[in-house]
């Protein structure tokens, strides 16, 4: 019934906006350490020093990191090492801007265009459609400061409003048949290449061809600017020092804080040294989680890209080597692209209902911190995602079993 899913969407909207309040008075009382260098953007800002000065063929030197940290974060206690920068090459190009400003300055600046970035978001993906919803679309961007994993981007200072704005662009491109264009915003989004390679295989296995040219040549010229910066040497160097800091033992790569599927296997065979048998169990996992999304996608057809986009990102998500838990903030393009979908569209069973319910309801509550303090395993935060997944996998073959025979796949069977 129509009254009853607005109250049901002004309840998630006042829990989204009391949690809101919360995270705002934890990132508060956290504010000292955050200015001071203890979250992530501290290495952002690190590799933006760098490239100011003209040191990019020693991005990956932990050496020179450290050096560049001691300026402006000499007072942080839990680390006796650098906090090193992981990303591609290309991104610290982004940091260079900021590094312009001294430490605290240029992370007000990098929250305060995150936040436009995540008020802009809804606005990109409805665009065009009509907003039935009782909250207007400004507010929606900033409930989303209510979510576990937007308190987590602001407190660490990283960059899954960017990543998230990036998509929701794609999505809008995909859902205007622009799907060149799409493939060259995914292509900007290189610097979480282990969630935006498997995303476009999905695209590709679900008949959207016409992004890879577009992705192609977003590729090479993100190549080509981290060339620039490190040179063919720290290019083919930066896989290696990548895959060593599963070694360190330093903390900065733990299954245990991932959302994914290499966390959710340590209930059954514990840590496992890198490399060890998981990653040959991961291997086949990620391909057929990927190969199946794409497909169940290609079926529905184009009425249904707000599920398949959604189930492409949750599949790249769970089967993605690395995944933390604000990764998980741009699976607000595909729900926000579910809600402004007409009321005619084929509705879904009770079961993927429920499951999407269930799932959505332990993303966006307190469940996080319980397993996070207490429980030490957020990477029980895997399930409720899996509940979201296997949600949108029921909708898609629903959808592709109403086709109508010898029809466009836009076109449904009505019961």
């Amino acid at each position: 019934m129509p009254g009853t899913s607005k109250l049901r969407i002004l309840f998630l909207a006042a829990a989204l906006g009391w949690m809101a309040i919360v995270n705002a008075v934890m990132l508060w009382n956290t504010r000292f350490q955050i200015q001071h260098g203890y979250g992530d953007f501290a290495s952002f800002y690190t590799a933006g020093t760098q490239v100011r000065r003209g040191l990019g063929t020693e991005l990956y030197n932990h050496a020179a990191q450290w050096r560049v940290q001691q300026e402006f974060a000499a007072g942080v206690t839990i680390r006796q090492s650098p906090l090193p920068y992981i990303r591609p090459p290309f991104e610290a190009l982004l940091f260079s801007l900021f590094a312009a400003w001294p430490y605290p300055t240029a992370l007000l600046l990098w929250t305060i265009l995150k936040l436009a970035l995540l008020v802009a978001i809804p606005f990109i993906v409805v665009r065009g459609r009509p907003w039935n919803e009782p909250i207007p679309l400004w507010v929606v961007g900033f409930l989303a400061l209510g979510t576990f994993p937007e308190f987590m981007d602001l407190l660490m200072g990283q960059d899954a409003p960017l990543v998230a704005f990036l998509f929701a662009i794609a999505y809008w491109q995909l859902d205007t048949h622009r799907d060149a264009l799409a493939g060259f915003i995914l292509g900007l989004a290189l610097f979480k290449f282990q969630l935006v390679i498997p995303f476009v295989i999905a695209l590709l296995i679900a008949g959207r061809k016409r992004v890879l040219p577009g992705f192609a040549m977003a590729a090479i010229v993100v190549l080509a600017v981290s060339e620039r910066i490190v040179g063919w040497k720290g290019l083919l160097q930066y896989p290696r020092d990548l895959m060593a800091l599963n070694h360190t033992g330093n903390g900065l790569i733990t299954p245990e804080n991932q959302m994914n599927l290499r966390g959710l296997f340590i209930l059954f065979v514990g840590r496992v040294p890198y490399p060890g048998p998981i990653h040959w169990v991961l291997a086949p996992l990620a391909l057929a989680a990927i190969v199946y999304a794409g497909f169940l996608w290609r079926k529905a057809g184009d009425n249904f890209l707000p599920e398949g986009f959604g189930l492409a990102m949750i599949a790249a998500i769970v089967t993605s080597y690395y995944a933390y838990e604000y990764d998980l903030l741009s699976l607000m393009v595909p729900l926000l692209a579910i809600l402004a979908r007409s009321a005619n569209a084929f509705p879904p069973d009770r079961i993927t209902r429920y499951l999407a319910a269930t799932g959505l309801l332990l993303l966006v509550m307190p469940l996080y911190w319980f397993t996070r303090v207490y429980l030490k395993a957020e990477f029980l935060m895997t399930l409720p995602l899996l509940c979201v997944g296997v949600a949108l996998a029921r909708r898609l073959h629903q959808a592709s079993a109403r086709m109508v025979p010898g029809q466009p796949k836009s076109v449904l069977q009505v019961p």
